[in-house]
């Protein structure tokens, strides 16, 4: 039933991500056609004689901003918007009499959240590429990646890949961790009677200032626990990074497994439905 769920969550909110995506590649290959064709120098001093070529390429640039603001925006609506409308809401005697469990109902609008994010952050990265095009050629990226890689074990002692799995893990446990940050948060709201919205809000503030002063304090007691070794020894450094990313991870997890069993807990022992 957890497939099912997920499929109809993509299947609705695929409505109105595909068409934006769309839009932004149309967007970034015309611009990248722009920029190759009608203004081939633009970055140098000859370019300032074609001024049409500018107007043109100086528009498509600020639709595309606006349009990458605009999709990561509607992206976290979106996770707000589908997790509160669909349960919190007079949609949510319906989801709530489905034979399915309340773990499924909150799992489905997780791993549907962190699918629109992951895309999100796939097409940025693909729009970058594309405008990269022509700037250089796979061998010169090929070399630049290997003298990354070497010089980043010279300066650290570590290996790259390992440090670039590690910021992975980090961002994906972060993302996760926020996304359950945002449902427990209106599930505590919705237990008020009146002004669920704000009380949603007001409980979303809280638990950011806690969490804000634990990191403080461990980042904190870290930095001064290891201040010499962050200043005079690259590889001692590298420890304590490796420490601090790590930790922060096993936090968001933690913090991610807390928000997720206090959201379904709520739900399914004080659903409070409009």
């Amino acid at each position: 039933m957890l497939g099912k769920l997920i499929k109809h969550e993509i299947r609705a909110t695929s409505r109105i991500f595909l068409p934006l995506y769309g839009a932004l590649l149309i967007l970034t290959i015309f611009t990248k056609l722009v920029m190759a064709i009608g203004a081939p120098d633009f970055f140098s001093e000859a370019a300032s004689n074609n001024k049409i070529a500018e107007i043109v390429l100086g528009i498509s640039f600020i639709l595309y901003f606006v349009l990458i603001v605009g999709i990561c925006v509607m992206t976290l609506v979106m996770i707000i918007q589908r997790f509160y409308k669909n349960l919190f809401t007079d949609e949510g005697y319906l989801m709530f009499s489905l034979p399915v469990k309340t773990w499924e109902l909150v799992l489905s609008k997780l791993l549907v959240g962190m699918i629109w994010s992951a895309v999100c952050t796939v097409m940025i990265v693909l729009t970058f590429f594309i405008f990269s095009l022509g700037y250089f050629s796979m061998m010169e990226l090929s070399q630049t990646i290997r003298s990354a890689y070497s010089m980043f074990y010279l300066q650290t002692g570590t290996e790259l890949n390992l440090f670039m799995a590690e910021l992975a893990i980090f961002f994906l446990a972060d993302a996760i961790s926020s996304i359950l940050m945002i449902y427990v948060a209106i599930t505590i709201g919705q237990l008020f009677s009146q002004h669920r919205i704000i009380a949603a809000f007001g409980a979303y503030i809280v638990i950011t200032i806690a969490i804000q002063i634990i990191m403080s304090i461990a980042m904190a007691g870290l930095a001064i626990g290891n201040l010499e070794n962050m200043v005079l020894n690259g590889s001692e450094a590298m420890t304590t990074i490796h420490w601090f990313i790590n930790g922060t991870t096993a936090l968001n997890v933690v913090l991610g497994i807390g928000f997720y069993y206090v959201t379904q807990t709520i739900m399914k022992n004080r659903l409070n439905l409009e």
